[in-house]
């Protein structure tokens, strides 16, 4: 499904500032830099000191880090594909080769990649502008400000020839190693850090749709939540089932106890970004580690759909009022009535799961995501 717009106009009125542009600023947008360029600079903004009068100055060299630093959870934790010819995925892709010395981690957040990137820039000044600054400030930095401009600029010179006071920043050396936030743009920035945020958000989900067009909860795959949401009532859908049915064996041939039991997402947490019950199973806590994030053999779907047709079973039959929520679930994305889940067939219900599980599990493979052996 690909994505519709926020509704406009969102920045109809600003004071003096001319905040309309910004509506048409990712209009025609061929590559990332220009989201990731403005959330970097949305934070460095955030995280300066509050001024009513004085302007501010960023490096691009950290902004440029900075992007690189918020394209590390999409690309390398979620997999999704930024296009192969765009700027960032062969900026990251250069970074992997350890002859440039950086140290790689897939496993960095935000935080930790930005630590990196800013070491590396300190340690390695020329790689760093080489693989890094060089091919992405060339793209973007000038580039952005068309939408102010009467005439689209091609150069730096050209955009800084064209420049009027209502630009959000400029380029106050005359070249590109640094940019000037006036101090009325600045305060609008960091008022409405939410708003400009979640709208280049939906802008960039909008822009990926078209190049992770079967990835599931792509709106969830730019930043970690705070927090995990708890899987304390799927758990307890679970325990009473494993107690009253005496189950000791999860679908992997290992067994486990009801005391101590790990629920895991058969296909990753980090692919579906939800806690589904359909997608959840009782596991070895052992084996649930080494498991982590691969997806397992295609052989295991059919023990999964067996084991939840069992588990349906016994709630519809025990309680099934108290069980709507979770038979939702199930009903939304297999596309049958739970009362039909019941009373099918072992093969018809190996064959839904199958049929919906499969494809997910490719995709996940063709993202980058690993099969477990």
């Amino acid at each position: 499904m690909v994505m519709s717009k926020l509704p406009l106009p969102l920045f109809a009125s600003a004071g003096s500032l001319n905040t309309q542009p910004l509506q048409k600023v990712f209009k025609r947008t061929t590559a990332t830099y220009k989201f990731l360029w403005f959330l970097a600079i949305l934070d460095l903004v955030k995280e300066s000191e509050p001024t009513a009068s004085r302007n501010l100055v960023f490096s691009t060299q950290d902004i440029c880090a900075r992007m690189v630093a918020k394209s590390w959870l999409p690309t390398q934790h979620f997999k999704l594909s930024f296009g192969c010819w765009d700027s960032i995925t062969k900026v990251i892709e250069a970074l992997k080769n350890p002859v440039n010395g950086f140290p790689f981690s897939v496993k960095y957040k935000e935080a930790e990649a930005l630590k990196a990137l800013q070491i590396f820039a300190k340690l390695n000044p020329k790689n760093f502008q080489k693989i890094i600054f060089n091919p992405l400030i060339q793209e973007v930095s000038f580039r952005f400000l068309n939408a102010w401009h009467s005439k689209n600029a091609s150069t730096l010179t050209e955009s800084i020839r064209g420049a009027t006071h209502g630009d959000p920043y400029s380029f106050p050396n005359g070249n590109w190693n640094s940019i000037e936030v006036p101090s009325q743009w600045a305060a609008f920035f960091r008022e409405n850090y939410s708003l400009l945020k979640d709208f280049t958000y939906w802008n960039f989900a909008d822009f990926l749709q078209a190049r992770n067009t079967a990835v599931p909860g792509l709106v969830k795959k730019f930043e970690l939540p705070a927090s995990r949401l708890s899987l304390d009532s799927q758990r307890k859908f679970w325990l009473s089932y494993l107690n009253s049915e005496q189950v000791t064996t999860d679908i992997y041939g290992h067994d486990f106890t009801a005391d101590s039991f790990a629920l895991d997402h058969y296909l990753p947490w980090t692919f579906v970004v939800h806690n589904q019950i359909w997608n959840l199973t009782p596991i070895e806590k052992s084996l649930n580690s080494s498991k982590s994030d691969l997806i397992p053999d295609e052989t295991f779907v059919a023990p999964l759909a067996r084991q939840h047709q069992s588990l349906v079973k016994y709630h519809y039959r025990t309680d099934p009022n108290k069980s709507k929520d979770f038979f939702e679930e199930y009903e939304n994305f297999f596309g049958i009535s739970i009362a039909d889940f019941v009373s099918a067939s072992d093969t018809f219900i190996i064959d839904k799961y199958k049929e919906h599980v499969d494809p997910l599990a490719k995709t996940a493979i063709n993202m980058g995501f690993q099969l477990w052996q």
